[in-house]
């Protein structure tokens, strides 16, 4: 009887042809689960850690219920635009995200989400690249704990000069580029509570590597085009389980 497998040339790959047509780059953006631009969260407690899908006081970006990429509790960000976000999510069915400040949807989600159990978060929301991964991810700052830290971020947004021209506080301000941000993570303890919070550092490694610049001009546009969020709050989780008092959330 003869031996299929002996048939088969040991370099049989080097004599195929082309194996697909497309590039890499294709498959991965045409086999993404959606369009909507993954988060990068600061982990603490919950069930990802509980399922060991990532390191207490690690940062990751969710894929699905049972996977996470886990970054480490060290990265590096450049943070490339901002915009406010109240999100409530108490009916996971119908969860309510706002971009608008002065919406009165978003002053109900500001005001109970001091209140226990609310399902309500706001506060600054960023586009950032990371390094790592090389991807535009959504860094939601919407606990107490990050939003305080979330100031520090700030100053190492883009600032062009037509900013400058109109804020008179930034008068003594230079125009410049997307500064790198590596966070970090601390522990927090108070009585019964423990929880890791966001730390914000000027990084001393630039980026030498960098998504075209036409590219990063469309996440950027999308990104603030708040109106074609849609179904992409949906993706949203509630803060994990104890990650931080002043949250409220589930």
């Amino acid at each position: 009887m003869t031996d299929e497998k002996a048939l088969v040339p040991a370099n049989y790959v080097e004599q195929l042809p082309s194996t697909q047509v497309g590039t890499d780059e294709d498959f991965d953006a045409i086999a993404k689960s959606s369009d909507f631009l993954p988060r990068l969260q600061l982990y603490t407690k919950g069930k990802a850690v509980n399922k060991k899908l990532v390191a207490p006081g690690n940062y990751g970006i969710p894929v699905t219920d049972d996977e996470v990429t886990d970054l480490g509790d060290e990265i590096d960000i450049l943070p490339l635009a901002r915009r406010p976000k109240a999100i409530d999510l108490k009916d996971p069915e119908n969860i309510v995200a706002v971009f608008d400040v002065n919406d009165p949807e978003f002053k109900r989600i500001q005001v109970q989400s001091g209140e226990k159990e609310s399902g309500c978060m706001y506060g600054p929301s960023f586009l950032v690249y990371e390094r790592s991964t090389g991807q535009f991810l959504e860094f939601f700052c919407g606990t107490k704990s990050a939003r305080t830290e979330a100031k520090r971020i700030f100053p190492y947004l883009p600032l062009a000069q037509e900013r400058i021209d109109r804020d008179p506080k930034l008068a003594e301000q230079q125009p410049h580029d997307a500064i790198p941000v590596t966070m970090k993570s601390r522990l927090v303890e108070k009585g019964q509570w423990s929880w890791h919070v966001p730390v914000a550092v000027k990084c001393s490694t630039p980026f030498t590597t960098m998504p075209p610049t036409a590219m990063i001009v469309e996440q950027i546009v999308k990104f603030l085009d708040t109106k074609r969020e849609g179904a992409a709050v949906v993706q949203e989780p509630a803060a994990p389980g104890g990650e931080d008092p002043d949250a409220r959330v589930r």
